[in-house]
């Protein structure tokens, strides 16, 4: 299963599944993230920083431990 982690910059993704505790869950969907939902993602650097996606037309940045708990699937 891949992770934000793994996906290449401008790439359109279908959140799968979020791992971690209830409080990752909750930080997520405060960002307005969920399960189910398609994000783009902007900028993710191999060298550290955080992951950049575009979620409902807003940025969102995201630290990459908790990106790394975010398994998706890149959409066509």
């Amino acid at each position: 299963m891949k992770t934000l982690l793994d996906i290449n910059n401008g790439k359109r993704v279908k959140i799968l599944k979020i791992s971690g505790g209830k409080g990752v869950r909750q930080h997520l969907q405060c960002l307005g993230i969920h399960i189910g939902d398609i994000v783009t993602l902007k900028k993710s650097s191999f060298l550290g920083g955080p992951v950049l996606l575009e979620v409902n037309g807003f940025d969102v940045a995201l630290g990459r431990g908790v990106a790394s708990k975010i398994e998706v699937e890149e959409i066509e």
